[in-house]
């Protein structure tokens, strides 16, 4: 197995010609092979954009594994050597037809094909998700993992194959959306360990006569439903190594060694602590709450405790202070605190009122900073406030997606994270992350330092599926709104909307949470395998 592979990613338009299609992913391929890639990704919808006038034309132009349209691929990719991944629509048993990654191998062979689990709107009419876990291909450069567009904006399908081995992910999309490129891209590879090469279309993603009927649908303009492109190659660091423009054809090229890739990168993890992530049931936040608190969070507490009753006099009924900040005297009867304590060998996360302690969370995974706390959480719990259910996130928790999502999945309708926080990845891709795919609002603190650690997030008031906006549409699928504290400031005030986590769905039928793959979960909450040296999957004894 070799650690060192020359990759390309390539992004180009498509349109309803299956013929004009194939000789754009020849050409594109030819162009990436004379750059010398040894792994060539594109985008998804390769054959024929994903709009059709009903199920026998979606049907009449997918193409099948075995047929002559992929057969041209294959033979191009033998011709030049090289491995070959894009997304395509597959004709399957009944009417079914699925959107499938493909992974042709030098040889010209089809490896690997994995179908899509997570559909976004209208793609929802006729194409069918997949429910099994996507296999994991052998490559000369070890295991990768293939993925689609939507199912990178949830976290579920990256970690299922990282945790299984993959060093190297491929993702092709077909998007519109600017925080791909920016949020929902690199920080798969990040939150993973592991390098990801994405693909984006240019172009439009619609026929020219359905271009505005979508566009009052969405309520997004006629020109932001063009493929969004920036196609990248992003490092485990969560660095973009090489970016493509927002438009036009391109192919863009980076040199990677997988090794490294640390073997022991996901060794925090607590599957046993997941398993409610691979089964059906989701609770739905309550609609009877208050649609909005004043949030104050106090990194300069420790420093000046009086700045909490500052936060309060300026009229915040939720205060998060940074971790082992004690909580102030005298706390005014309709206003909780959230803090950390240690006792004995736990540490505890801390909600407060004027009766005292009325809710405590178990920091679940290990923490350095901590390592006295040994004892360790099995639950994330929820406490019930007048403005929503309030989970809180402790020591380094907020690095594991599993811990917000069992949050989610609980009904939470905001978390408060008492956290400290070493790299910038974790407030500008992470926490934004955690954020987003659950559409969950967020109050997090930290202490003061460099790292802009204390923030608000919010999700956006309207969801893409939005012919009535109460806002102009900015672009992306579901970012939240960001507030943070500046440097010298000793706290942050403002509005959390937790109401707002009512409405999960970003598109038509599409809820970030209820809709989550969880069949496909089960790689989350299986127990670890023993890997090599490498990080891949030891062979067995």
């Amino acid at each position: 197995m070799r650690d060192r592979v020359r990759v390309a990613t390539v992004q180009f338009a498509t349109g309803t010609d299956l013929d004009e299609n194939l000789e754009t992913c020849l050409r594109m391929l030819d162009a990436a092979a004379a750059e010398g890639a040894e792994l060539v990704v594109m985008p998804e919808f390769c054959n024929h954009i994903s709009v059709y006038s009903d199920q026998d034309h979606c049907r009449s132009v997918a193409v099948s594994l075995d047929g002559l349209w992929l057969g041209a691929l294959a033979r191009r990719s033998a011709e030049h050597g090289v491995y070959t991944s894009l997304t395509v629509t597959v004709p399957r048993d009944g009417a079914r037809v699925t959107a499938t990654n493909v992974l042709v191998d030098p040889h010209g062979r089809v490896v690997a094909t994995a179908d899509k689990q997570m559909l976004m709107g209208n793609e929802r009419a006729h194409l069918s998700a997949g429910t099994e876990a996507s296999p994991l291909p052998d490559t000369a450069f070890g295991p990768v993992g293939l993925y689609s567009c939507m199912d990178g904006v949830t976290f579920e399908v990256p970690r299922t194959l990282a945790v299984r081995g993959a060093r190297l992910l491929l993702n092709s999309l077909n998007s519109f959306a600017l925080d791909e490129a920016r949020l929902h891209i690199p920080v798969r590879a990040v939150e993973n360990g592991v390098f990801v090469v994405a693909a984006n279309k240019v172009g439009p993603l619609l026929p020219a006569e359905q271009v505005p009927q979508f566009s009052r649908a969405l309520g997004v303009p006629a020109e932001a439903l063009n493929g969004a492109g920036e196609s990248q190659v992003v490092a485990p660091d969560g660095t973009v190594l090489a970016i493509a423009p927002r438009t036009g054809e391109a192919v863009v090229v980076a040199d990677l060694d997988l090794s490294t890739v640390k073997p022991d990168r996901l060794r925090g993890r607590r599957p046993e602590v997941y398993e409610p992530l691979a089964q059906s049931r989701t609770a739905r936040p309550d609609s009877g709450r208050e649609p909005e608190v004043v949030t104050g969070c106090v990194p300069g507490a420790q420093e000046n405790p009086e700045l909490v009753h500052v936060a309060i006099d300026a009229g915040a009924s939720l205060v998060v202070l940074p971790e082992l900040t004690p909580p102030p005297p005298n706390i005014a009867p309709g206003v909780l605190v959230v803090t950390t304590a240690l006792r004995d060998d736990q540490h505890l996360g801390q909600v407060w009122s004027a009766d005292g302690v009325v809710h405590e969370q178990v920091q679940v995974h290990h923490c350095d900073r901590h390592a006295i706390a040994t004892q360790l959480g099995t639950e994330v719990g929820l406490y019930p406030t007048p403005f929503g259910d309030l989970a809180v996130i402790v020591g380094d928790d907020h690095r594991y997606p599993e811990v917000f999502r069992l949050a989610a999945i609980a009904g939470a309708h905001l978390v408060a994270v008492c956290w400290q926080p070493e790299h910038p990845w974790e407030c500008d891709l992470a926490l934004m992350e955690r954020a987003a795919e659950n559409r969950i609002s967020v109050a997090a603190c930290g202490p003061p330092g460099l790292l802009a650690s204390t923030m608000l997030l919010d999700p956006p008031a309207d969801s893409l599926w939005n012919p009535n906006r109460s806002s102009p549409y900015n672009g992306t699928i579901n970012t939240p709104i960001s507030h943070r504290v500046e440097p010298d400031d000793g706290f942050l005030i403002g509005t959390l909307h937790p109401g707002r986590a009512v409405n999960r769905e970003v598109s038509k039928d599409t809820d970030l949470v209820g809709g989550r793959p969880w069949k496909a979960a089960a790689a989350i909450v299986a127990l670890p395998v023993q890997t090599t040296a490498a990080g891949v999957p030891a062979a067995p004894d």
